[in-house]
């Protein structure tokens, strides 16, 4: 990402100078983060805190839970009674108050002075200051790949996308409780999945069929009701030309909806099973990319 694309300088030097500027800042990003001069703070896979001289010691679940929840709270005061809550579940025990005091003073222990944990009515919140969080930096590359991939910049969307992507170091929040989990874990899982889906497009209109199929067989297997990426499959296999393939790809889709579902397939999936029918790629429904981006907010209860 060392400047901007050809197509980028074609489109107005405006455009190439937002976008070298923002390649800029994120290479800048990546030089402090290989140099170990900041705080990293990971939730994208095991919850894990370090500095250059490697992983800081945050030793059970309570803590590592801790940690990610006021991560995910984005610097906004996390409630004792939540915080309780993604502890310990429905069973705190009695000395609830004393045990989330004495992890929170471990966590700033281990943090201080790079992040600080404030204590503010009726809970806790963090102030990350200059660290580098994983969960930021995937938001924010997400979002920038998001806009260049509806701008046209296709080279630079994939490039960003896929960055962003690589953050991810398996399943998130891995080592946290199962309160944490399965109130979070759902949230995090969906922005992978956009990010995923729009990576795709990305790569689909640069005319990556063939090698896209593999990854799409997997996807549409692991998500069988997300109808995106099923017709991204049958977009490839068809330009690839795969049209019976892309033809039988719809169907299984079809009868899993009606199956298991009861339900018709989607506008976007019968566009895509006539645009194979009818050899007409041009109807494919790509590119169909919300207006806003969305940022990953812990719930409250």
């Amino acid at each position: 990402m060392s400047g901007c694309s050809t197509r980028s300088a074609a489109m107005g030097g405006m455009t190439c100078a937002r976008g070298c500027d923002e390649n800029a800042e994120i290479t800048r990003s990546r030089v402090r983060r290989r140099s170990g001069n900041v705080m990293k703070l990971r939730i994208l896979g095991p919850v894990v805190a370090a500095r250059n001289d490697g992983a800081l010691a945050l030793p059970g679940r309570k803590l590592q839970t801790m940690l990610a929840a006021l991560l995910l709270a984005r610097g906004q005061v996390l409630s004792d009674d939540r915080l309780s809550f993604l502890l310990w579940g429905w069973n705190p025990p009695t000395t609830v108050d004393a045990q989330i005091y004495t992890y929170i003073s471990r966590l700033r222990k281990r943090l201080s002075p790079d992040v600080d944990v404030i204590r503010q009515p009726p809970g806790y919140r963090i102030d990350t200051k200059d660290a580098w969080v994983d969960l930021e930096m995937f938001e924010q590359l997400t979002d920038r790949g998001r806009r260049r991939l509806a701008a046209g910049l296709f080279d630079e969307a994939s490039e960003l996308l896929r960055a962003a992507l690589d953050l991810w170091r398996g399943s998130a929040l891995t080592n946290a409780t199962e309160y944490l989990t399965e109130a979070e874990l759902p949230v995090l899982e969906e922005a992978w999945t956009t990010a995923t889906e729009y990576r795709i497009d990305a790569d689909l209109a640069l005319g990556r069929y063939r090698t896209s199929i593999p990854e799409l067989i997997g996807l549409v297997g692991r998500f069988p009701f997300r109808e995106r990426f099923r017709v991204q499959l049958m977009a490839a296999m068809y330009q690839s030309g795969r049209q019976v393939d892309a033809l039988a790809v719809y169907e299984k889709g079809r009868l899993l909806l009606a199956e298991e579902l009861g339900v018709d397939p989607g506008p976007d999936l019968v566009r895509a099973f006539h645009a194979v029918l009818d050899a007409d790629p041009g109807l494919f429904p790509l590119l169909a990319l919300p207006s806003e981006p969305t940022s990953i907010v812990l719930r409250n209860p």
